[in-house]
């Protein structure tokens, strides 16, 4: 059978193409194998013991020719199987229509895409900028000034697909995850002072090094002289958290590139927040008694092409004690990272 299929074949194209001008080398046969050129298309028939194989190849202006087939058919051992090349059609504006995918699902409303998997794209490592909003204005000292590198690393060490849809389209995830804060801040230093409340608490507040309008925090009063001469090099403020996202996720193809996007909330736990300065090469504690809230909950989005992530996250809830401290200030995010 094998061999009438072959011979069929041969006899059909050598027609066609002596039908047309074509060069010499045309044809080319080879032992088993037999090579066709058909204008822009390259057929490479091979025979086996095994059974009969069938290429079809693209060939470019260049002369190139694709190292993948976009047709290709098989007649080994009584069992025939053709495979095509799937394409994608984008419109402007961009509007993905997916042909099929190798798991689909058919219903009254035709063919939908299922995919193999369903898994969270929280980033396993990220890098992102630190900054804090001030979306109320309660206090009469300002709003903290940050600098360029005030930074947040971390990662979400484990990650939970908690249920999903059977096309794995949609569902909810959960995960994990720990990070490190830097807040670098402008001429200011956060501390802590008895002075302001008469000794009745500590209160947390930033000390404008320019204005000097406020009672100079507790724990910097060994460097007092290098601060009035302006040898401040930094101030910072550095903290950890650990945080749970529970998310709604979404995914779709974009070509043969998988996309996704989840929101939702995110609480988080912060611990071993302190303050410091910096001059003269060497770094000096101010404060590791700041009135900060420890629990929080923030608002996550994550959109991954493929393994790249960006994500943006805000506080919903203040950073400080608003008993304790006039600071009325929501930490943000934004960075990218890599979900393996």
């Amino acid at each position: 059978m094998k061999r009438l299929v072959l011979i069929t074949l041969f006899m059909a194209l050598t027609l066609n193409v002596t039908s047309q001008e074509t060069k010499n080398d045309t044809i080319v046969v080879n032992g088993d194998k037999v090579e066709i050129l058909i204008n822009n298309n390259k057929v490479k028939i091979s025979d086996s013991p095994n059974g009969l194989k069938i290429n079809v190849f693209s060939i470019t202006e260049k002369g190139d020719v694709e190292r993948n087939p976009y047709y290709e058919s098989r007649y080994e051992n009584d069992v025939n199987s053709v495979t095509e090349k799937k394409n994608v059609t984008i419109n402007i504006p961009i509007k993905p229509t997916f042909i099929k995918d190798d798991k689909y699902v058919t219903d009254d409303k035709g063919t939908k895409i299922k995919f193999r998997y369903f898994e969270p794209i929280y980033p396993h490592i990220y890098y992102a900028y630190s900054a804090m909003t001030h979306p109320i204005t309660k206090n009469d000292w300002g709003v903290p000034s940050l600098k360029a590198n005030s930074f947040e690393w971390g990662s979400y060490i484990v990650q939970f697909d908690i249920c999903h849809n059977k096309r794995k389209s949609f569902g909810l995830t959960t995960a994990l995850g720990i990070s490190n804060t830097y807040n670098h801040f402008t001429n200011s230093i956060l501390g802590t002072s008895r002075e302001i409340t008469n000794g009745a608490m500590e209160l947390t507040y930033l000390y404008h090094i320019i204005t000097y309008d406020i009672p100079m925090p507790d724990g910097v009063e060994n460097h007092t002289m290098a601060i009035l001469n302006g040898e401040l090099e930094d101030s910072f403020l550095r903290y950890w958290s650990l945080r749970l996202p529970i998310s709604v996720q979404f995914q779709w193809r974009l070509g043969y590139n998988k996309m996704a996007l989840s929101f939702g909330p995110e609480f988080e736990w912060r611990f071993a927040m302190k303050s410091f300065i910096e001059y003269d090469g060497n770094k000096y504690l101010v404060s590791d008694k700041l009135a900060y809230n420890p629990f929080g909950v923030n608002a996550l989005a994550v959109l991954s092409f493929r393994d790249f992530v960006i994500f943006g996250r805000t506080g919903l809830t203040y950073l400080f004690n608003q008993k304790r401290s006039p600071e009325y200030v929501l930490p943000v995010n934004i960075g990218i990272g890599f979900s393996f």
